[in-house]
């Protein structure tokens, strides 16, 4: 292996290195949720703006986004990197929320989502469940608090119960 070989193969690695992320699948706390919550009417849309109009604009709700390539060969594959909701608080819906992800100005505010859709962009979906109006914003956040404690999606810090923050501090690497 002569000095360019050797350079290209160290370049290589470091650009790999940018796409790992830790990941924790606990199936207890997989099994829990799904035991535990109502059922969610899940959508899906890759990231962009090309699908923005299957998005709802009358409706909160929660939202997710996972990195998944639908494909004729691969077998099917994702995983939630990140949870939330529309409607904290307010009336703010589905689609107005996504807007804030694609305005590059507002992601650049939040490193771990800049990451997020910097390193995945091109297989990133943003998932979303539209919710009744008779879901308050305490019950969305506490559907939020649920998945992101069931799932804990990496780019999720703090949205989960304060056991689980607690222990993936402790153990962070």
């Amino acid at each position: 292996m002569d000095d360019d070989e050797l350079m290209d193969f160290v370049n290589a690695s470091a650009d790999l290195r940018k796409y790992r992320i830790a990941v924790t699948l606990v199936p207890d706390r997989l099994l829990a949720a799904d035991s535990d919550l109502q059922p969610l009417a899940w959508q899906s849309i890759p990231y962009g703006r090309g699908e923005i109009h299957k998005v709802p604009d009358d409706k909160r709700g929660i939202y997710a986004f996972a990195v998944s390539y639908p494909s004729d060969v691969l077998p099917p594959h994702g995983y939630i990197l990140y949870i939330g909701i529309a409607g904290r608080d307010s009336n703010r819906s589905l689609r107005a929320r996504y807007k804030d992800y694609l305005n590059w100005k507002t992601v650049l505010k939040r490193a771990r989502i800049a990451r997020m859709i910097g390193c995945w962009r091109p297989i990133l979906r943003f998932l979303f469940a539209p919710v009744e109006e008779t879901v308050t914003s305490a019950d969305l956040k506490n559907i939020e608090r649920r998945l992101n404690t069931a799932l804990m999606p990496p780019f999720s810090i703090n949205d989960m119960d304060a056991e689980t923050r607690r222990m993936m501090k402790a153990f962070a690497s």
